[in-house]
């Protein structure tokens, strides 16, 4: 899996990142999203819209999200 950090990170920078690591993944590869920006979690779920993914997202302390996304076939 691989992890992106963008903690401390402001809206578009976590999306812009996502979808370049996104690009990079290979078929059933997952990426690991790590952000403190409340809008970040909806705007890269907006931003995969239409890509062949799934997008689990939790907020896994106060104000602080895992987004998990799943390339798939």
């Amino acid at each position: 899996m691989i992890k992106i950090d963008c903690l401390g990170d402001f809206c578009p920078i976590p999306s812009i990142k996502t979808k370049h690591a996104y690009k990079n993944l290979k078929s059933n590869e997952k990426l690991l999203v790590l952000t403190d920006h409340s809008c970040a979690p909806n705007n890269i779920q907006d931003g995969l819209a239409g890509e062949n993914c799934s997008i689990d997202i939790e907020e896994v302390a106060d104000g602080i999200w895992e987004i998990i996304i799943e390339k798939l076939n």
